[in-house]
């Protein structure tokens, strides 16, 4: 009997989700309102999956939504669309038609792995635990007064970042005394130091600081971004996944040399 290998291998991942979350169906005001967030942070939304919310559109509203405008808009913009979610039964065909995905209701989605985007004419509110705030706000301050103070820029977290948490240290170096889990986000205006497994989505000089460093223990990202140039670890030739790396730019090419 003659052994066969499987030709693909299927199994389950913590991904961090992007949910858009509409209270309007402008486009331009969409637009405008994506482009202000982007603006504190440009490389915050690179090439990030995002799932739009309709649950707090009426059926007039959701007639009128421009799903093929609002798909080109995303893609633009560099958001990767995964799907619609919560859309009425009016909505349904033309979602279908115009492209989009149609995914389960919200109940069945975890909030510890989303992080909403909600838009309306007079608001713009950014949480990664959306249906927790309370929570996600007190756990942040908590790690924005760990080791930071007027007189020190940058930021120092000595705990493990976990899946769902985004960190951003603005104005200077992200230091990470622990690791980074799989499905979080740590951003950096200057260098990010990890001092364990660096897992996730890691961007270091998001306001364009092509010196940034990205410096690590063990090399296990999923995206890698310095100053607007990116790269995917699984489409890297690199051999030192897993193993303690230094990442740099150099002619606008990332490159990843081994630190001992």
């Amino acid at each position: 009997m003659i052994a066969t290998q499987s030709a693909l291998e299927l199994k389950g991942e913590m991904l961090m989700l992007n949910v858009l979350r509409l209270q309007d169906v402008d486009i331009e005001l969409i637009e405008t309102t994506l482009q202000q967030k982007r603006a504190e942070a440009p490389l915050f939304f690179v090439q990030s999956p995002v799932v739009v919310d309709c649950s707090s559109l009426t059926e007039e509203q959701g007639s009128q939504l421009d799903l093929r405008a609002l798909r080109r808009l995303l893609v633009k913009m560099d958001f990767v669309p995964v799907g619609l979610r919560n859309v009425s039964n009016a909505m349904l065909a033309a979602s279908i038609t115009a492209g989009w995905n149609v995914l389960r209701a919200s109940a069945k989605q975890s909030p510890k792995q989303e992080v909403t985007i909600e838009l309306s004419e007079d608001t713009f509110v950014y949480d990664e635990m959306a249906e927790e705030k309370k929570k996600k706000e007190a756990n942040m301050a908590e790690f924005a007064n760990e080791d930071q103070s007027p007189q020190k820029q940058g930021l120092t977290i000595e705990r493990p970042i976990r899946s769902g948490q985004q960190i951003y240290a603005k104005n200077g170096d992200l230091i990470i005394l622990s690791q980074t889990s799989a499905g979080s986000e740590v951003m950096a205006d200057g260098s990010i130091h990890v001092y364990g497994p660096l897992r996730g989505r890691v961007l270091a000089g998001v306001k364009g600081d092509k010196k940034a460093r990205i410096f690590c223990r063990s090399l296990e990202a999923e995206l890698i971004v310095i100053a607007g140039c990116y790269q995917l670890l699984d489409e890297s030739d690199t051999e030192l996944k897993g193993k303690p790396a230094m990442i740099y730019l150099e002619d606008e090419k990332l490159i990843i040399k081994s630190i001992k």
